[in-house]
């Protein structure tokens, strides 16, 4: 195994630390939007009475 200095393991944790701190505005919920379109069929499916729905048998037995 090559030898490594602390200023490499160094560049590689502040990398990483990068990486993570990327990762994390990836994830927080406030940097997600839903797009218009699919806030109108939101609306539009809880103003539907629930007995349009299918049920979850109808959906299996359409699919097995």
């Amino acid at each position: 195994m090559a030898p490594v200095t602390l200023e490499q393991i160094n560049e590689n944790i502040l990398e990483m630390k990068k990486d993570i701190e990327e990762i994390k505005e990836l994830l927080e919920e406030s940097n997600l939007e839903l797009r218009d379109e699919v806030k109108t069929q939101i609306d539009e499916s809880r103003k539907r009475h629930i007995s349009e729905f299918k049920t979850q048998d109808e959906i299996e037995k359409k699919f097995l």
